[in-house]
């Protein structure tokens, strides 16, 4: 027997004698639910178009609706919408959101619907993928720096998308953990206490990919104007960002599993690369070519710039991973506690 607070029973329309479930968290508390466990009802919002709003004013409260867990989202205009921020909408739509179909479409309005549910796709899995992602674009921006490849640094640039919607979504899947609407169990998550971990760890992730996507397109501009990446001064920054890159995977796969001895190396090996970051970037007026060229000599600092930034992250990700195993611990101290009590 249990006795509850009458706020819960009313809102749960249940009485005396009643049957409730209870099912024991990762973290070792108790969760309970009315028996019978009653579908949860869609979170419906309605966004307002004030007039003079821009397309990306729009897309941001679309965006804020999704991450906090909104299952039918309604846009509706003072007037019509003109055809191309309909069209827009419906494009960033399909390229930015997961599980997300326009489903009512009126000279006035634009109804979505999330139709993918969050506990569809396991959340390490949308890590996972998240990394690799930013793991390839960073593959392929080296191979395009080596072999002046436009096509492949075009194609990383375009890849940021698929970074975005795997944020959004993993954002999305936290959130409605802790707002209540999921188990932690319900989405992979062990503990509640790791989400606020991962949720930074996915936005280093996603600010990563901006980087990657934004060393691609700093170099079309550069073999625009002419630029080698195979001599003089850029010769050395394929095989940099090489370097990055085995930082990188060495700080996402200490972060999936984490390791205090492998973080402490990892830590120390990124500062050197910072270091080296440095002494590249001294270099980068070596070219006689550029003394009449300011905007080369922008362009460059720009990449190396990035290319700081992709070591700053792998080493707040290690930094992350090392929390994550100090509170794995804890939590498991905390267990074993409990049962010796």
């Amino acid at each position: 027997m249990v006795t509850l607070p009458k706020e819960w029973i009313r809102l749960h329309g249940i009485g005396k004698g009643s049957e409730v479930l209870m099912r024991l968290e990762p973290d070792g508390s108790l969760r309970l639910a009315p028996a019978g466990g009653r579908q949860r009802r869609p979170v419906t919002a309605r966004i307002k178009v004030e007039e003079g709003w821009s397309f990306w004013q729009i897309v941001r409260r679309v965006i804020s609706h999704y991450i906090a867990g909104a299952d039918i989202i309604e846009v509706v205009f003072g007037s019509a919408p003109g055809p191309q921020i309909a069209r827009q909408l419906r494009g960033f739509i399909g390229s930015r959101l997961i599980g997300v179909e326009v489903v009512e479409e009126s000279s006035s309005s634009i109804v979505l619907q999330v139709i993918a549910d969050t506990a569809s796709l396991p959340l390490e899995t949308s890590l996972r993928r998240l990394i690799k992602t930013v793991e390839f674009m960073l593959e392929d921006v080296i191979t395009g720096l080596r072999r002046s490849l436009r096509d492949v640094l075009v194609e990383v640039e375009e890849r940021d998308d698929v970074v975005d919607k795997f944020y959004m979504f993993i954002s999305r899947q936290l959130t409605s953990v802790l707002a209540g609407y999921r188990l932690p169990s319900e989405i992979g998550l062990s503990s509640l206490a790791d989400a606020s971990i991962i949720m930074m760890a996915a936005k280093h992730l996603e600010r990563s990919g901006d980087h990657v996507s934004r060393i691609a397109s700093t170099a079309i501009e550069l073999l625009n104007h002419g630029i080698d990446f195979s001599r003089g001064c850029l010769a050395p920054l394929p095989g940099h960002l090489e370097e990055i890159a085995e930082q990188y995977r060495l700080a996402t796969s200490t972060f999936l599993e984490p390791s205090p001895s492998r973080a402490d190396e990892g830590i120390e090996k990124g500062m050197e690369i910072r270091r080296r970051n440095e002494e590249l970037l001294k270099t980068i007026n070596c070219d006689r070519e550029w003394e009449h060229k300011p905007i080369v000599v922008a362009l460059v600092r720009n990449i190396i710039e990035s290319s700081k930034r992709l070591v700053d992250y792998s080493i707040d990700l290690l930094e992350l991973s090392l929390n994550r195993s100090i509170l794995h611990e804890l939590l498991g101290e905390g267990l074993r506690g409990q049962e010796g009590a």
